[in-house]
C-alpha cells in the first residue's frame, strides 16, 4: 500500500464534514481490564471512518490510616511505624501520608477523569486495501466499496463490570520541601533523599501524579504500554521493565511518555494495532499510522474503491 502524499493528506484534512462511526456493527472483547471495540461504519454517511475504542474501565480507592490497602508483592500498602502512618511506594520507600477529605477525593475524581484526553483521538490508522473487513457501501454513491480507515479513541470510564483497581495516597508534600528528609525502606532499612520522589506504578499513585506526567504514563501501562525501550524491541526491558535504561538513552527517547517525558510518537499506537488484531483475528495488520497532533481536525476519509478495482 502506498502513503497517502503530503497534497492529498493536506485536502482531507481541511474537510468540515464528521468522519465518525454511529450505530454500525460493532465487536467488542474484554481483555485485562480494557474493553476492546470497533464499531463499523453504518453506511448512512459515506465520509464515516470506523472507530476503535479502548476503554478503561478503573475504581479508585482511596488509601490512608483508615484503609491501608494491599501491595502488588502483599503486605499493606500503608503501615504504621513509630506512631506515623506511611505509605511504600513501587521501591518499597515509606513516606508520611495525609487522610484523605470528601473534598480532595472529589476533587482527585475530577482531575484523574482528564486523562482520558491524554491518549484520546490520537492515533488514525490506514488499513491495507486487501483487508475487507469493515468495507461497507452507502445510498449516497452507489456502485462504490467505501473502504474505511480507523480512529484510535481512548475512554476512561468508572464502575464497569471489566476494571481495574487504582490505589491512591496522600503524601506529605512538607517531605519534599526539605533537602534533607530521608525516607526508610520497608524491607532493607535503607535511606535516600525523599526528594527523589515517590515511585508510582499503574495500581498505585499519588494525589500529586494527576498533575505530572506520570499520570499519561501509567494509564499507558494500563492500556498495554511497555517502557519505550521495550516499544523498540529490546528483550532484556520486555523481561525487566524496571530498569533505568528501559525508560530510555537518547533525548528522543526520553521525551517519550513511555520515557520520562509526556511526547506520543506512532510507537504508542500498539495498544490499539494489537486490539485490532485481537478483535479481527489473524496475522497482524501493516496499517500506516497517522499521529493526529490537531484537536478536532478530520482524518482521512474512507478510500472509495469500485469493486472491479479491488484487490485480491
Amino acid at each position: 500500500m502506498s502513503d497517502p502524499t503530503n497534497e492529498q493528506l493536506s485536502g482531507f484534512l481541511s474537510m468540515s464534514s464528521a468522519m465518525r462511526a454511529s450505530q454500525g456493527p460493532k465487536t467488542k472483547i474484554e481483555k485485562d481490564g480494557v474493553t476492546q471495540e470497533l464499531e463499523k461504519p453504518s453506511g448512512r454517511d459515506p465520509n464515516q471512518n470506523a472507530w476503535l475504542t479502548l476503554t478503561l474501565g478503573y475504581s479508585l480507592d482511596f488509601l490512608d490510616r483508615n484503609s491501608l490497602g494491599t501491595a502488588p508483592g502483599g503486605g499493606p500498602v500503608i503501615v504504621q511505624d513509630g506512631g506515623s502512618w506511611w505509605a511504600r511506594d513501587s521501591d518499597d520507600f515509606l513516606f508520611p501520608i495525609l487522610d484523605w477529605g470528601h473534598n480532595e477525593i472529589i476533587k482527585f475524581n475530577k482531575v484523574f477523569q482528564q486523562g482520558e484526553k491524554i491518549w484520546n483521538h490520537r492515533f488514525f490508522l490506514v488499513t491495507p486495501e486487501n483487508f475487507d473487513m469493515l468495507d461497507y457501501t452507502s445510498p449516497s454513491v452507489p456502485g462504490v466499496v467505501l473502504h474505511p480507515n480507523i480512529l484510535c479513541l481512548f475512554r476512561l470510564v468508572s464502575g464497569l463490570k471489566t476494571s481495574q483497581t487504582i490505589s491512591v495516597v496522600r503524601i506529605d508534600p512538607a517531605v519534599f520541601e526539605d533537602t534533607k528528609y530521608e525516607v526508610r525502606n520497608y524491607k532493607t532499612k535503607a535511606t535516600r533523599k525523599a526528594m527523589l520522589g515517590f515511585r508510582s506504578h499503574s495500581g498505585l499513585l499519588t494525589e500529586h501524579d494527576v498533575y505530572t506526567p506520570v499520570l499519561g504514563h501509567e494509564l499507558g501501562h494500563m492500556i498495554g504500554e511497555d517502557h519505550i525501550m521495550a516499544l523498540k524491541g529490546d528483550q532484556q526491558c520486555k523481561v525487566n521493565s524496571g530498569l533505568t535504561r528501559c525508560y530510555g538513552t537518547t533525548p528522543e527517547e526520553l521525551r517519550n511518555i513511555m520515557g520520562g517525558g509526556t511526547e506520543i510518537t506512532k510507537i504508542n499506537a500498539k495498544p490499539w494495532t494489537d486490539a485490532l488484531k485481537d478483535l479481527v483475528g489473524g496475522p497482524p495488520l501493516h496499517c500506516y499510522i497517522f499521529l493526529l497532533t490537531t484537536p478536532g481536525v478530520d482524518p482521512l476519509p474512507p478510500l472509495r474503491v469500485r469493486p472491479k478495482d479491488k484487490k485480491p
